[in-house]
């Protein structure tokens, strides 16, 4: 897989593995979320796609877990994250109205 230069010492695969729907999976176990990311590794895929907001801010905890089951994996990927969306969803159940939280409290 061809991978894109951004510096000298930061490439990203050229395909991102996005895990938007990763927590609705129906197996989220770590075992099967390895499996998942040891799918892409095979095809030369190395950077992940994240954010707190995931499957109703639960995806990332998924992907934790894996990692946490799998730590070899780690030194094999890249995580592309990013934050500050709040949505009517998981903790924020109760948000009424999308908005952006940049405050350091938040991120």
């Amino acid at each position: 897989m061809e991978r894109i230069s951004l510096t000298e010492t930061v490439a990203l695969s050229r395909l991102i593995y996005g895990m938007w729907r990763l927590a609705d999976d129906s197996d989220i176990s770590p075992r099967h979320v390895q499996a998942k990311i040891e799918a892409c590794l095979a095809q030369g895929i190395t950077t992940m796609d994240q954010a707190d907001i995931y499957g109703g801010y639960e995806a990332e905890e998924v992907f934790g877990n894996a990692l946490r089951a799998a730590p070899h994996l780690r030194d094999q990927i890249e995580i592309v994250t990013k934050c500050d969306i709040i949505v009517g969803a998981g903790r924020y159940s109760s948000t009424r109205v999308k908005h952006y939280d940049t405050s350091a409290a938040h991120i």
